[in-house]
């Protein structure tokens, strides 16, 4: 395939993307993410004022005024130049972290416009996004070329094995990857995080991981967005094969748990631990929080928001972060450090 027809057919995927994450059905089947069952303890004596909840932390050079992460969603066509901005001047507003969608368009010649958000997010902890597989390809040079041209504090690396192997045309060389990985993490001067897109990094990948010396993991567990169900309503066979995938994967609930043993595990307290996948609100974040996570991730959820521009995305990511105070508040939290699990109650056998 010659080089401008690869980009076309990459821009068209990222097209479809998109427009089938904003009005398809691309939910999973029956399986959950598994916080509905995750129960917070209501403090009706808080013992603080609402206004002295301070969540606000450190992370990788920058603060955030909440553990919150607009996950990466989109990116490569200028379909997503406005929503990229809009989700930016909201992070901006309310101080979250910013994921880009993936840059693999960018690498190949794509318009850089659609990942430029620095004029209006100067602020904002910035992550870069290419899929991990494009390692086989692509070396820390280009990675610190995303890096730069998104002006982007971390490079996220995302690991999306179904989802390749669904895609027409998908790349599975996932052999050798995790080596790979940690090559770029050793020479790369800014922080790397791994990954899923929404089926759960099981313990023993989080375990390798760390062994390789990511800054983080993203858990991104399932419940959430189905990417095998994207795929495969671009096509009518990765469709068929998609059909056997409709509830694959680990939920998010049992992602953060896993993650967080494994983490614990091998010592690794200072990998970052982000929990995403499926959540819907500011107390679903706390759930994940509680769960273990250091922060948590929401995507589709605010997609909608973005695509409808600044003013509903800053809206939406403000609502967001009201719920997150009031309930870890509601909980008896004062700040990031009381959130754990003694906040929960007691699961029912």
């Amino acid at each position: 395939m010659a080089a401008a027809d690869a980009g076309g057919a990459l821009s068209g995927r990222k097209r479809d993307h998109l427009r089938l994450s904003l009005d398809a059905d691309v939910g999973f089947a029956s399986l959950t993410t598994g916080l509905e069952a995750v129960r917070v303890m209501p403090r009706a004596l808080p013992e603080r004022d609402l206004e002295a909840v301070d969540l606000s932390l450190s992370l990788w050079g920058r603060t955030l005024s909440a553990p919150l992460l607009i996950s990466c969603m989109t990116g490569g066509v200028s379909e997503a130049g406005p929503v990229n901005r809009a989700l930016a001047a909201a992070a901006q507003r309310h101080g979250v972290a910013l994921g880009l969608g993936s840059g693999r368009a960018l690498l190949e010649g794509g318009d850089p416009a659609t990942f430029a958000v620095l004029d209006v997010a100067p602020d904002v902890l910035v992550l870069a996004n290419l899929g991990a597989v494009q390692l086989r390809t692509y070396g820390v040079d280009e990675c610190r070329r995303l890096l730069d041209a998104c002006a982007a504090d971390v490079l996220v690396l995302h690991a999306n094995a179904v989802q390749e192997a669904v895609q027409p045309g998908g790349d599975t060389t996932f052999a050798g990857l995790i080596e790979r990985i940690a090559v770029v993490c050793e020479a790369l001067d800014r922080p790397v995080v791994v990954k899923e897109v929404g089926f759960g990094l099981a313990p023993a990948d989080v375990s390798a991981l760390a062994a390789a010396g990511v800054a983080g993991v993203d858990v991104a567990g399932a419940g959430g967005t189905n990417w095998a169900r994207v795929e495969g309503l671009r096509d009518d066979r990765a469709g068929a094969v998609a059909a056997a995938f409709a509830d694959w994967g680990l939920p998010t609930a049992d992602a953060i748990r896993g993650a967080r043993a494994a983490l614990d595990s091998a010592g690794a307290d200072d990998v970052v631990l982000v929990g995403s996948g499926g959540l819907r609100h500011g107390v679903d974040a706390l759930k994940a929080l509680c769960l273990g996570a250091d922060v948590a991730g929401v995507a589709r959820g605010l997609l909608a928001a973005g695509a409808a521009g600044a003013d509903a995305a800053t809206a939406a990511v403000g609502v967001l972060c009201e719920q997150l105070r009031v309930a870890a508040w509601a909980a008896g939290a004062g700040g990031v450090g009381d959130l754990g699990p003694e906040l929960l109650a007691a699961e029912r056998d």
